[in-house]
This record gives C-alpha cells, sequence and structure tokens, in this order.
C-alpha cells in the first residue's frame, strides 16, 4: 500500500475544562458555527440512530446535571467540519475531545 491509499489521521485535540470555559464553547459554537447536529450519549457503548433533535442550550443542561455520559457536536466553522466529544468528569470538570473530518 502506498501513502495515497492510507492517508493520515488527523490531529486529535483533548482538554479538560471547567463548566465557565464549557458555557463559552457552546456559546462560540452556536455564534460562530453552523451546527450540523447534536448527538446524546446516554449508556456506554450506545449512540441512538437518529436521536431526537437536540438544541445547544438543551445538550449543554443535559451535560452539566450529568443527564447523559456524554455528547458529540459536530458543526462547520471557516469551511472545515469539526467533532467535539464532550463528557463530564468528576469533580466538575468536562473532557473535550475535538477532531477535524475531512471528508473529501
Amino acid at each position: 500500500m502506498n501513502e495515497n491509499e492510507n492517508p493520515p489521521l488527523p490531529d486529535l485535540h483533548q482538554s479538560e475544562v471547567d463548566e465557565a470555559t464549557l458555557r463559552q464553547l457552546f456559546t462560540d459554537v452556536g455564534t460562530h458555527t453552523e451546527i450540523i447536529e447534536i448527538i446524546p450519549k446516554h449508556a456506554p457503548g450506545y449512540v441512538a440512530e437518529n436521536p431526537e433533535p437536540l438544541q445547544l442550550d438543551e445538550a449543554f443542561k443535559l451535560l452539566v446535571s450529568h443527564s447523559v455520559r456524554g455528547l458529540q457536536l459536530r458543526y462547520r466553522h471557516e469551511g472545515k467540519t469539526w467533532w467535539d466529544t464532550l463528557m463530564p468528569l468528576p469533580g466538575g470538570l468536562f473532557r473535550i475531545v475535538r477532531i477535524e473530518h475531512d471528508f473529501s
């Protein structure tokens, strides 16, 4: 196989943030991006197919109340598609895992 058959994997960015920083992320996503979809994860290894549409403010409330195991925000920003996976952690922190999806 040559390199063209196996393109390099996109960079994966991870961080842990507090609730105030998470709130700012949701504000920024809502203001500066085109949201494609918001996918809740309710149980380990389970993501509902065709989940009910979820608004950004509802998603934030579910996450900070620990009513979901995680959320995936899929959005477009400056011509690129991004997927942010957000998970509540103990101690009031939240993990963010961000990856750019290049489908070209």
